[in-house]
């Protein structure tokens, strides 16, 4: 007597459900990614409003530099021996700010080539703009956003995951 086997595949529900907890689970790596951004927009909010740093002469021209062009995370590499380097090495407690350090902080999609971007935009509350680029802030794994012209306008900045 042949064996009948019950293989019925999954039900249209249990697709539904399935597909669903993949977008759930998504968006929470997003948001993960949005909680580390902002770690390290308020660690550099701070180390940048703090006396002793303003005092650093290099620190100085390094935050005066954000306020006239949008700059990279990693190229703060190049001014190690600044205050406003040594404290943001010393309170994310990293070893460095290289591309492949803070990369290796997110979850969410994003590319080889993302980079986190930050600008002092002048506000009082949030004075610091900062965005990863070649991400999705919406969970769908869309990493084709690449840097607009103008870092500053919202339009662009909303699209990736960002703090603004």
């Amino acid at each position: 007597m042949k064996e009948v086997k019950n293989n019925r595949g999954f039900s249209l529900v249990e697709l539904i459900i399935a597909m669903q907890l993949m977008v759930y689970f998504e968006k929470s790596k997003v948001a993960a990614d949005e909680q580390t951004l902002n770690t390290i927009c308020s660690t550099l909010t701070y180390a940048a409003m703090d006396p002793a740093i303003l005092d650093d002469p290099e620190s100085k021209t390094l935050i005066d530099a954000m306020v006239a062009n949008p700059m990279t995370l990693e190229s703060l590499e190049s001014h190690q021996s600044s205050a406003l380097y040594k404290e943001l090495i010393q309170s994310l407690r990293w070893d460095d700010l290289t591309q492949a350090t803070y990369l290796a902080q997110f979850v969410s999609a994003h590319t080889s080539a993302s980079q986190i971007i930050f600008q002092y935009k002048g506000d009082v509350v949030n004075p610091l703009a900062m965005w990863v680029t070649y991400t999705d802030s919406t969970g769908r794994k869309d990493t084709t956003w690449t840097p607009p012209t103008n870092y500053l306008d919202e339009e662009n900045v909303l699209h990736c995951i960002s703090i603004y």
